[in-house]
């Protein structure tokens, strides 16, 4: 082949740039080569992600964003790429939580190894563990006869050793976030039910899924604060 020809076809596959009205036009789709990014490092605890970043923050384009997505997760964004305009995520933290058997009936024995084990122990949660401790469940009847009538009183049903008021509604903290922050308080309603059902419901319409975020994006703030100062670091929430 001629190498006017091959010249020819060199010309052809470059693309042709116009620009028009403020607007610039190409005859070829052009393609972005992506940068090269780091793999996404998993972490579950708040402490190995601000231990990591003291290390490494000065190895990405600054400053960093930490977003804490939710209760459960925060992820960190390096700056935008200037070449390809698309951000690294480097670290990323994900909470190992416990699953905690709300709105359902549970048996008593079961309740209460749930609340010793999954809540921070609070005077709340005790008078509740004490309230739990003095139920019994009542199934009986008794007979008196004097010859002419017959009376029958049957009793069934939940039973206080003490005559107390029950309040439905606790406030308790169960363990739904990140263990190094203090765990969000949130409304309960308490429900006894027969056959020895103990049934605990949300009544906070999930409001404390916004004071466990607000509580971790505290906690790194307070971690990372000369980070922060220096703006190498920004936190949102």
């Amino acid at each position: 082949m001629e190498r006017s020809a091959i010249e020819k076809i060199e010309e052809l596959c470059v693309p042709n740039i116009h620009e028009e009205y403020g607007y610039v036009y190409s005859d070829k789709h052009l393609y972005v080569l992506p940068e090269p990014h780091v793999n996404t490092l998993t972490f579950h605890t708040l402490d190995g992600l601000v231990n990591s970043l003291l290390e490494e923050y000065k190895d990405f384009n600054g400053p960093l964003l930490i977003d804490v997505r939710d209760e459960e997760t925060v992820a960190v964004y390096s700056s935008i790429s200037c070449a390809d305009r698309q951000r690294e995520i480097p670290y990323e933290v994900r909470a190992e939580i416990v699953e905690i058997p709300f709105n359902r009936k549970l048996d008593y024995e079961t309740m209460m190894i749930t609340l010793k084990s999954k809540f921070v122990e609070t005077p709340e949660l005790l008078e509740l563990v004490k309230l739990l401790g003095t139920i019994t469940e009542e199934n009986s009847a008794t007979a008196s006869d004097d010859g002419f009538t017959q009376t029958v009183v049957v009793r069934k049903g939940i039973m206080l050793h003490e005559n107390k008021a029950v309040n439905p509604i606790r406030k308790l903290k169960p363990y739904r976030t990140f263990n190094e922050v203090d765990q969000p308080e949130s409304e309960f309603l308490l429900r006894l039910s027969e056959g020895g059902g103990v049934a605990l419901y949300e009544a906070d319409g999930g409001a404390w899924k916004l004071q466990a975020r607000r509580n971790v994006a505290e906690y790194l703030k307070n971690a990372l604060a000369n980070l922060v100062e220096a703006g190498e670091v920004i936190i949102v929430e």
